[in-house]
């Protein structure tokens, strides 16, 4: 067999079954729903203001390895007044608004007072112990953390399954309200899906109480979804940051995503998955070496800034070595050495 061949059946065993993402799925469904209803029941404004919620992450884009254990939620909040997002840097808004009531300073939405409040809600819900049994009759048990002191409200449901969930604040933009420059997204996509404006403090000096990030994982994910190939090497890429991740230290899959965002209209993706994998791993090792990778949607925010210096070198040497390895894999054409890799 070919490396290219070798690289589809390691694919193959990194992807979950249908039934077993069926299972978690539906658990984790009602489980969500219990979470929202029970906002809803302990404070007034949350019932008023909650619009929903959008999924994110791995999830939306359909690249998710093993069972989806994970959820990455975007807690849509619509308050009663026109907000109007303004630029302040690369990536970031303010957003300025009539707000009274939940925080505001100069009439920005203040980021930190939102999330006290929703700390608080959740408080309210978590103060007893939470237990849920879905239709499926597993017994989870709920517990609340990171409380969005960074930018989620993490919900962990233990039982004899785990699943957790990140509920991440966003308030909602159309397209036409995109306030930085153009990003390379088509004009159809922007008009078509929504970005968000999501609770996130700028890294540096101005560490402004009043920040948002920008987000828009549905432009991202319609970008990626004619590329053939682009999301079956994301997943391999996963998979091996996956099997590596403790010398891979706070290397998400956003950036490995980003990565290969930046590269969509410049690579072949019909070519076979070992050459696009070591193709694609190869400019992830580029961007670690030169300490920055752009941020898709604003090319002047550098996404590794979340990582620490000493994140970076570990990250960089570690995949320096993965790198060699599926070069010598690739020219050996073994497929021991290509799972040996994977840790398969």
């Amino acid at each position: 067999m070919s490396f290219a061949e070798h690289t589809q059946t390691i694919l193959e065993k990194l992807l979950i079954s249908d039934k077993d993402r069926a299972v978690y799925t539906k658990d984790a469904e009602e489980i969500q729903n219990y979470v929202i209803d029970e906002l809803k029941r302990v404070d007034d404004k949350f019932r008023q203001v909650f619009d929903g919620l959008s999924l994110g992450g791995s999830y939306l884009d359909r690249v998710k390895l093993n069972v989806p254990d994970e959820f990455d939620l975007h807690m849509k909040l619509k308050f009663p007044f026109d907000i109007t997002p303004k630029p302040i840097g690369s990536g970031f808004v303010y957003l300025e608004g009539e707000l009274i009531a939940m925080g505001v300073s100069s009439q920005r939405v203040h980021r930190v007072k939102l999330q006290e409040w929703l700390r608080d809600a959740f408080h309210k819900v978590f103060k007893s112990t939470q237990t849920v049994t879905s239709t499926s009759g597993q017994v989870y048990n709920l517990r609340y953390t990171l409380e969005g002191y960074g930018c989620a409200h993490t919900i962990v449901a233990s039982g004899s399954r785990s699943i957790s969930f990140d509920f991440v604040p966003a308030i909602e933009f159309t397209g036409s309200q995109w306030p930085l420059a153009a990003p390379p997204v088509s004009a159809e996509v922007r008009e078509k899906w929504p970005w968000f404006a999501i609770p996130q403090q700028r890294k540096g000096k101005n560490k402004s109480k009043t920040s948002f990030m920008v987000c828009a994982p549905h432009w991202e994910r319609e970008m990626m979804k004619d590329a053939d190939n682009l999301k079956n090497v994301l997943r391999l890429m996963k998979g091996l940051r996956d099997a590596h991740a403790s010398q891979l230290p706070h290397l998400s899959s956003y950036m490995l995503k980003t990565v290969l965002l930046h590269r969509i209209e410049t690579v072949d993706w019909q070519q076979d998955l070992g050459t696009l994998l070591v193709e694609m791993w190869s400019h992830l090792v580029d961007h670690l070496r030169a300490g920055r990778l752009e941020f898709f949607l604003d090319e002047g925010h550098n996404v590794f800034r979340r990582m620490l210096p000493g994140e970076m070198k570990q990250c960089r040497l570690t995949s320096e070595n993965l790198l060699q390895k599926l070069r010598y894999a690739k020219s050996a054409g073994s497929y021991s050495s290509l799972a040996n890799i994977f840790l398969i």
